[in-house]
């Protein structure tokens, strides 16, 4: 080889190495038959297995020599050394990459038949079990190659080689045995991902129609999956995954909707081991960004009264007629303010686990941080961190858009709901007169039946989501409700007592006004029952909130007159 390489004959060397030795393992080894060995044909079941026996037969007969090629060719032109790029992808002989993987991947690239079961299986499953096979043996192809396979030849002790070599007359411990660093596997790895038929080879891969096949089978999912929402409302069961990992889902992240479980089992499949290809990692990052978008504007569409759920479904012919559905009455889910806050509290789980769980996931699926081979190659730190970051931005920014919706639900959308709940019963406030007016009832001694409902749906709905209020809320939207609520029973009772006032001052000219049981008038029994009314409201608010409220203020001073009329 030395030889050779001075003559400027390093290529001949390749050659001939390949020619005689490679070939005839490949020729051995690589057919239709055993491609589909282990399963149906085309599906290529047996390509992982082929290309680990050739990895394994080369290196357990030529590994030696593989070896010592490295090693002094590599002394040579680097000194052993990384500080020259340019040292580590010239060799005037280098049978790695031009002795070995030349070889196989022309093999591989030249027969018809193995060629479009590989690059062309048409069906998504196999062309990702064939990139993954065929992506694990090149990256792992150098240290398989130059790594010693015998664990004997470490074990063996230089006391014991001198024994034998006395014994048997064997002086073969004397030969010069190459030590192979781990630099020097990264760079025979360098040169393989370098050479111009490693970048051939990889074009062979129409990547982008595997990622839309898959695209769609998301897309597909998300579809079926808001199709049952809008037929049968949130709690709809659209979850098709394994019911094993929706409990998993539920009880590590706390989802509650079917919906929300599809959707971050959708999320997690994109980057399962079986479905995730590394070139394609920024198309499977826009993938995700674009499902979530399309979730993000089918909320919005609700929340803004665009999709009514329920209703009559329109039959097809086509549709098997022994499913019946029982469609339910048709509602915007933005007038429920249950579905409201618990679409908002999933929303508010999904950002964080995006930015986190999710982040997790995607970084150890792209770049796992294990201590193999494939680390200086594939998997460095340095790559990890940049992978990381990444996939940090885009999710962080994917979920930028869910705060902005949380908000708009809880301080919109729910207060406003709740708070046109809480004043309905503020019209019987101008009943108050009438059950006073000339009915010589004794004066009142507790509040208004109806007092103790205004503030109730405040109250049922805290008690329900107050553990499923968003951190980022507190308790803002209960200011919100209770201020709107008082400020309006402020101006019922001051639009009362302003027509209490006038009545007296009617009766009085008229000179009919009758002082009744208890020498209190009608007029003081009303402001006595708006003074109780009063103090009962303000222990319901109490119970909600501390903060000043300007409408109990108010009320405050409204009925504070009919103190005097309190019985002492």
């Amino acid at each position: 080889l030395r030889g050779l390489a001075l003559l400027g004959k390093g290529a001949d060397a390749e050659s001939a190495f390949a020619r005689v030795a490679i070939m005839p393992i490949i020729r051995s080894k690589l057919s239709m038959g055993k491609l589909d060995e282990g399963g149906s044909r085309g599906e290529c079941a047996g390509l992982f297995f082929l290309l680990d026996g050739i990895a394994n037969t080369i290196s357990t007969m030529y590994g030696s020599i593989l070896r010592s090629s490295e090693s002094m060719f590599t002394n040579e032109t680097g000194n052993g050394s990384k500080s020259s790029s340019s040292s580590c992808l010239r060799m005037e002989v280098d049978l790695v990459t031009c002795g070995v993987w030349v070889p196989v991947a022309t093999a591989l690239m030249a027969d018809p038949g193995i060629k479009m079961a590989i690059f062309s299986p048409g069906i998504a499953n196999v062309l990702q079990a064939n990139y993954s096979a065929l992506d694990t043996f090149l990256s792992e192809l150098a240290s398989s190659l130059l790594l010693l396979q015998s664990p004997q030849e470490e074990d063996v002790t230089q006391e014991e080689e001198e024994k034998t070599s006395i014994e048997t007359g064997n002086f073969s411990h004397f030969y010069y045995r190459p030590t192979i660093q781990a630099d020097a596997i990264e760079r025979a790895q360098t040169r393989l991902y370098a050479h111009p038929t490693t970048v051939e080879f990889s074009k062979r891969w129409n990547l982008p129609i595997y990622y839309q096949l898959r695209f769609a089978e998301f897309c597909k999912r998300l579809d079926k999956a808001i199709e049952g929402v809008c037929r049968e409302g949130w709690t709809a069961d659209v979850f098709t995954g394994d019911a094993k990992d929706g409990k998993e889902i539920s009880h590590t992240f706390g989802y509650e909707l079917p919906f929300f479980f599809e959707l971050y089992d959708i999320l997690q499949s994109m980057w399962k081991p079986d479905v995730y290809l590394r070139p394609l990692t920024h198309r499977f990052l826009r993938g995700a960004m674009q499902l979530i978008g399309r979730v993000l504007a089918f909320v919005k569409d609700g929340a803004d009264g665009k999709i009514q759920f329920g209703g009559t479904e329109e039959s097809e012919g086509e549709k098997d007629l022994s499913e019946t559905i029982v469609a339910i009455p048709a509602y915007f889910w933005n007038e429920r303010v249950e579905d409201v806050a618990v679409v908002a509290w999933e929303l508010t789980i999904l950002e964080t686990c995006l930015t986190h769980d999710c982040l997790d996931y995607v970084a150890n699926t792209v770049c796992p941080n294990d201590k193999e081979s494939r680390q200086s190659t594939h998997n460095s730190s340095l790559e990890l961190e940049e992978i990381r970051s990444l996939a940090s931005e885009v999710l962080v920014e994917c979920s930028q858009e869910f705060s902005p919706l949380v908000s708009t639900s809880w301080y919109t959308l729910i207060v406003d709901r709740l708070t046109k709940q809480c004043c309905i019963p503020l019209t019987a406030v101008k009943g108050v007169a009438a059950t006073y007016r000339m009915t010589n009832r004794p004066p009142p001694t507790q509040a208004s039946p109806f007092v103790a409902s205004i503030l109730r749906p405040l109250k049922e709905f805290d008690t329900t989501f107050s553990s499923r209020t968003p951190p980022q809320i507190g308790d803002e939207w209960k200011q919100k409700i209770i201020g709107a609520v008082s400020s309006k029973y402020s101006i019922a009772v001051e639009d009362l007592i302003a027509t209490v006032k006038r009545t007296e001052e009617a009766l009085k000219s008229r000179k009919t006004r009758k002082m009744m049981a208890g020498g209190m008038s009608d007029g003081e029994k009303v402001k006595l029952q708006l003074l109780l009314d009063y103090r009962q409201y303000k222990k319901d608010v109490e119970e909600l909130s501390s903060d000043s409220i300007e409408g109990l203020v108010k009320l405050n001073q409204l009925t504070s007159e009919a103190g005097s009329l309190l019985p002492k």
